[in-house]
């Protein structure tokens, strides 16, 4: 990476907490799945709601999508960080997971 930052890219530490954050997102799905429980909550301060089976499977698949494109938007390249570049690449893969992930979350509520 070079040291030469414009307003739009984020600081190495705030890249390497975003990767972070992207793995432990990819981590808690592949629990609550292999568990068959998969706890979301639809707002901060809301109880959330216990997935089970296909919706589990499709809220999971969400959060692999986000946690890919995060690590693939964030990860360090050849050097240079193309902001507009990355975020045509990689925009889409997260605007799809986020839409699995709430629609998951969405069907349930309708269930319950």
């Amino acid at each position: 990476m070079t040291d030469e930052y414009d307003d739009r890219v984020p600081s190495p530490l705030l890249r390497c907490l975003g990767i972070v954050g992207a793995a432990f997102l990819f981590l808690y799905g592949v629990v609550g799945v292999l568990h068959n429980d998969l706890k979301v909550a639809h707002a901060k301060s809301g109880p959330g709601v216990h997935l089970h089976g296909l919706l589990a499977w499709v809220c999971f698949a969400g959060m692999v999508m986000m946690s890919i494109g995060g690590i693939r938007f964030l990860a360090p390249g050849d050097g240079k960080f193309d902001f507009s570049g990355r975020r045509r690449r990689f925009g889409p893969l997260i605007v799809v997971g986020l839409v699995l992930y709430l629609a998951a979350q969405a069907i349930a509520g309708l269930r319950s």
